[in-house]
């Protein structure tokens, strides 16, 4: 059965449908990650986008139930040149297709994927239709107007009892399962959803983590978090990763920026000025640099092709937060440090 792929600027892409027999729509982005597609499209960070694959081939090696990133497929759509929808597999493992089936997830497969993401990066991320039809509609609102964190974020504080005396307060836009597991051979957990009324929580915390997440940070749905966050810098440890990144800067007075087509994949090279991390990315937004200036925020970590922010630390206060995705589930383990890093400044033996 033929699929096809609309995007805004009227291009039409046709294909072979896969997985979900229905439609979707969503904002149209792609990984240059070569493994690791099961842990890409369970990632709540790719919530109300349509994935897709640069490498061209897809689920060529067996699917694993227990790497899912979250508890289901979070992507819009998947996009391939040419996926494995069937596998040689046993009781352990499930079809890519059925996967996609079960979760309601449309694919599309031999589709040119070079010239898509060639297209997108000329163009910029575009808002797009997996549909039946190649007809193009008259709509393309923006997906990320919506309160994407309301869909990925816990719905109920719940607690992982860690591995030494420290507990921390771990504000969930949307985390990774891995990120959750990461930080939890650190420190006792206590997960709140984003829209906590964070002033009556009784949890007796000594730091803060804000995880991973989708959306625009300076949504208005994640203004308490960012207002509880500028209350807190004054007498906490503060930690995050992605999205809790970029909440910590708005937080303390820095701006973000949509990206003209994001970071994501499993590849990408980071540096400090000394030393370069090959990292793990999914993001459409970035810390704006030049409103770092008078936040106390420095920034001591950059992206190697665009000079993006990747980390920031307070001058005087134990504040800071990376870009990227340093649990590596999927990627290079280069990031691990930063763990480390916690765990000195938490003072964890």
């Amino acid at each position: 059965m033929n699929r096809y792929l609309i995007l805004e600027d009227g291009t039409v892409l046709k294909g072979v449908a896969f997985g979900y027999a229905g439609d979707s729509y969503g904002e149209i982005v792609f990984t240059t990650s070569m493994t690791g597609y099961l842990e890409s499209i369970t990632d709540p960070s790719y919530r109300n986008q349509i994935l897709t694959f640069a490498s061209p081939t897809v689920a060529n090696y067996p699917l694993r139930m227990g790497l899912f990133e979250s508890d289901s497929v979070q992507v819009a759509g998947v996009v391939a040149r040419d996926a494995h929808a069937k596998l040689v597999i046993d009781q352990s493992w499930l079809y890519f297709n059925q996967l996609l089936e079960e979760h309601k997830v449309p694919g599309i497969d031999l589709v040119d994927t070079r010239l898509l993401v060639r297209k997108i990066r000329e163009k910029g991320v575009m808002r797009a239709y997996m549909s039946s039809s190649p007809e193009v509609p008259g709509e393309f609102p923006d997906p990320m107007d919506e309160d994407v964190v309301a869909k990925v974020s816990c719905s109920e504080p719940y607690h992982v009892k860690g591995e030494s005396g420290h507990r921390v307060l771990f504000i969930d836009v949307g985390a990774k399962k891995s990120l959750v597991k990461e930080l939890s051979m650190l420190a006792d957990l206590y997960v709140v959803p984003y829209n906590s009324d964070f002033d009556r929580i009784e949890y007796d915390y000594d730091s803060i983590f804000i995880s991973n997440g989708p959306g625009d940070p300076s949504h208005q749905s994640l203004s308490k978090v960012a207002d509880f966050i500028r209350k807190r810098s004054v007498d906490t440890h503060i930690y995050g990763v992605c999205l809790g990144h970029q909440l910590i800067s708005l937080a303390l007075g820095g701006k973000t920026m949509k990206m003209k087509f994001g970071h994501r994949g499993s590849n990408h090279a980071v540096t400090d000025g000394k030393r370069i991390f090959i990292t793990t990315h999914n993001h459409g937004y970035a810390v704006d640099r030049d409103s770092l200036e008078n936040t106390g925020l420095m920034v001591t970590q950059w992206d190697i092709n665009d000079g993006s922010v990747e980390m920031v630390r307070h001058e005087e206060k134990p504040i800071f937060s990376v870009q990227y995705h340093p649990e590596a589930s999927p990627g290079p383990r280069d990031a691990k440090w930063f763990f480390e890093d916690i765990r000195k400044d938490l003072g964890v033996r």
